[in-house]
């Protein structure tokens, strides 16, 4: 057989899998499109008490697309799951076909059809937002520190080329792994076996 027709038909087989891969991970919707609520009725309702329950219909890398009975999907972006743990994709939580409960609006734009959902419980960015106003009073300024300043933190994010440490400044500060003390001794692991 001819490499050519071999890798035409390698092709189409792959194509066939994914094909058959989509069409098992699609979810039902639950209301059928004609009993639809309009989003001006959503964007009507008082945020701080309206709760909605939706199905997780797709994921992408930013967030998750819920069906929670309106015209149109909304977006619960990846920053709005939850504030516990750091979620990279949508899908070290939630799966297409989860039933979710207590989802709140954060935006509305029937204009636009967009619709942003948070899980976040009431008053979880205020909380934040206050703590972060009154950290920043007490914080170090960064006018105030110079090269070869030594600072003592705590790691806050471990990335592939170093962590995020939490140092007491305005902003959190790099450290690169091969500026780590133990970078000698642990070369070739990756930086998230000795920086804890």
């Amino acid at each position: 057989e001819p490499a050519a027709d071999k890798k035409r038909r390698m092709m189409m087989f792959y194509k066939k899998k994914q094909q058959a891969k989509r069409r098992s991970s699609r979810v039902v919707r639950p209301r059928p499109l004609s009993d639809r609520t309009p989003l001006t009725e959503i964007a009507a309702l008082d945020p701080a008490t309206a709760e909605l329950n939706g199905t997780v219909i797709s994921l992408v890398p930013f967030g998750a697309y819920v069906d929670v009975g309106t015209e149109c999907d909304g977006l619960l972006h990846v920053g709005q799951i939850t504030r516990e743990f750091f979620v990279e994709h949508p899908r070290e939580v939630l799966s297409p076909g989860d039933e979710l409960t207590g989802l709140r609006v954060v935006r509305c734009s029937p204009e636009l059809k967009k619709l942003q959902l948070t899980m976040l419980p009431d008053g979880a960015d205020s909380a934040g937002d206050d703590e972060d106003d009154e950290s920043d009073e007490e914080s170090i300024l960064l006018d105030e520190l110079s090269v070869d300043d030594e600072l003592w933190g705590e790691i806050v994010r471990v990335t592939a080329y170093g962590s995020y440490v939490e140092l007491g400044a305005e902003v959190d500060g790099f450290l690169h792994f091969m500026d780590h003390p133990e970078f000698v001794d642990r070369q070739g692991a990756p930086p998230s076996d000795y920086m804890k």
